[in-house]
């Protein structure tokens, strides 16, 4: 059972490039699809699944959020569920409006879009590449598709726990990334978070 990530570009492929270097921008983007998918396995278990993820520019997040969020600006990522979830004691997700029908196919989660400039942005704010912003940044809208928020102090935690569960995963698993000294991992390999 897998899951499969849908990624609509809306920025062009050089830009994409251009941001990532010295990254090839399939390699990135291909991370940022494995970002995607070991979230969801890490919050809601292994079944087949579907994202649909965004990469978009200023003015189109500035858009959406004011048109989904009413606030002016952009905003570094947006997430849309289709699904409503509910969490239990061990930070699994599970459909709180699962009718027990559903149809074939892997389930679709929602969208995630996030925009390239503010990452840019928060990358250089952050000291570390565009690279890793863009990965925590789906990361933590993925975990927004599956139920997860930050609005109280234990959602946060719950949801930071999760976000370094699967940096730390990544880190791991992508050892080929040339992850950058005082980047979203620490000296000894720990992931860490920029409190977005």
């Amino acid at each position: 059972m897998g899951c499969t990530v849908t990624l609509h570009d809306r920025i062009g492929h050089d830009r994409i490039a251009q941001a990532v270097e010295p990254l090839e921008a399939d390699a990135a983007l291909a991370l940022i699809e494995s970002a995607v998918c070991e979230t969801v396995h890490a919050a809601a278990g292994r079944f087949a699944s579907e994202v649909e993820l965004t990469l978009a520019g200023d003015a189109e997040m500035e858009r959406l959020n004011f048109d989904h969020m009413g606030e002016r600006g952009p905003t570094d990522v947006l997430s849309f569920p289709l699904h409503e979830w509910s969490l239990d004691g061990d930070q699994l997700s599970h459909l709180s409006d699962d009718d027990g029908i559903s149809p074939p196919g892997p389930l679709l989660l929602g969208d995630v879009v996030i925009d390239l400039d503010q990452a840019l942005r928060q990358a250089a704010e952050g000291d570390w590449g565009v690279t890793e912003e863009l990965v925590l940044l789906a990361i933590h809208g993925t975990l927004h598709l599956l139920g997860h928020d930050h609005a109280d102090i234990d959602e946060e935690e719950r949801m930071r726990a999760l976000e370094h569960q699967v940096l730390g995963v990544l880190h791991r698993r992508h050892r080929d990334v040339a992850w950058q000294p005082g980047s979203l991992f620490d000296r000894a390999g720990h992931a860490v978070t920029t409190g977005s």
